[in-house]
C-alpha cells in the first residue's frame, strides 16, 4: 500500500531568521530546514508513494524533518558521497537516526549521484536534493545525475531539487564563491527536458538567514571561503553581516 501525506501542509510564508551571535546559529539552521521541509511537503502533495530517494543527504539538516513529514510506511534512501568537505556527514546521518530512534525508515548509501549503488531500475517513486545540483557545475556531470534519476524512478515518478539562487547583481559576492555559476531554472528546464522529464514547474522558498558577524565568518570558511577573502571583507561583515540567498525548487515528473 503506497504511502500518502494525509493533506498538503500550507506552504509557509516568507520569514527572516536571525542568527546574529553563535548561541542562536543551531536554532536558526534548525527553523530554515524545518520550513524547507515543510514546502518540500507541499510540493509533494498528496502524490502516493512507497519509496523516495534523497540525494546528497549531507549530514541530514533536511532528511530529518522531512521525514517527519512522511507517512511512517515510506521507506528513504539517502544518498551522499560524503567525502572532501562532506567527510564523515553520512555517519553523523546514522548517528541522528540512531538517537531519534528512525534508522528502520531511512537506509543511509554512500554513493555519487552520477553513478548511484544499490539502486534498482525504476523502484523509486520520488527523488528530493537540496544544494545537489550546484555541486554539479558541469552539463556532463548534471546529465550523468539526471540520468541516474531517470534510471531509478517509476514512470509517472516525481522530482524535485531546490537551489540557492545566485544573481552577482542582488546577491552579497560572499555568496558567489560556491553558488556562482548556479543552474538558473531556465537551464534545468532544458538539461531536464532532454533527459525526458516534463511538466517542469518552479516555486520560490523565501525564507532565509541572517547571520550577524561570528556566524557569518563560520558559514563562509565551511563554505571554503580563505582567509585571504575574510580579511579583505572583514569590515564589511562586521557591518552587515551576511544573508541567505532565496532558493528557487523545481520540480518535474518522469
Amino acid at each position: 500500500m503506497r504511502g500518502q501525506l494525509e493533506k498538503g501542509l500550507p506552504e509557509p510564508s516568507e520569514e527572516k531568521i536571525f542568527a546574529s551571535r553563535p548561541s542562536e546559529l543551531s536554532k536558526a539552521w534548525t527553523r530554515y530546514y524545518d520550513r524547507l521541509a515543510a514546502h518540500f511537503a507541499e510540493r509533494i502533495g498528496r502524490r502516493r508513494f512507497n519509496v523516495i530517494l534523497e540525494a546528497g543527504c549531507g549530514k541530514g539538516q533536511l532528511t530529518m524533518p522531512l521525514l517527519r513529514r512522511l507517512p511512517r510506511n515510506v521507506k528513504l534512501f539517502a544518498i551522499d558521497s560524503s567525502k572532501g568537505p562532506y567527510a564523515g556527514w553520512l555517519k553523523e546521518l546514522s548517528q541522528k537516526l540512531q538517537t531519534a530512534r528512525l534508522e528502520n525508515r531511512v537506509q543511509p548509501i554512500k554513493s555519487d549521484a552520477r553513478r548511484i549503488r544499490g539502486i534498482e531500475d525504476e523502484c523509486v517513486d520520488i527523488v528530493v536534493s537540496n544544494e545537489l545540483l550546484c555541486d554539479l557545475p558541469l552539463h556532463s556531470q548534471l546529465e550523468k545525475a539526471l540520468t541516474e534519476f531517470y534510471r531509478i524512478l517509476r514512470p509517472g515518478g516525481f522530482m524535485i531539487h531546490g537551489e540557492w539562487s545566485s544573481s552577482p547583481a542582488v546577491e552579497p559576492q560572499a555568496f558567489l564563491i560556491k553558488h556562482w555559476p548556479s543552474w538558473t531554472p531556465d537551464q534545468l528546464f532544458s538539461i531536464m527536458r532532454k533527459k525526458g522529464f516534463h511538466e517542469f514547474q518552479v516555486t520560490y522558498f523565501g525564507s532565509t538567514i541572517h547571520f550577524g558577524y561570528e556566524n557569518a565568518v563560520e558559514v563562509l570558511q565551511t563554505w571554503g571561503a580563505t582567509e585571504t577573502f575574510l580579511k579583505h571583507h572583514d569590515k564589511m561583515l562586521r557591518r552587515e553581516g551576511i544573508e541567505l540567498p532565496y532558493e528557487h525548487i523545481v520540480q518535474c515528473e518522469k
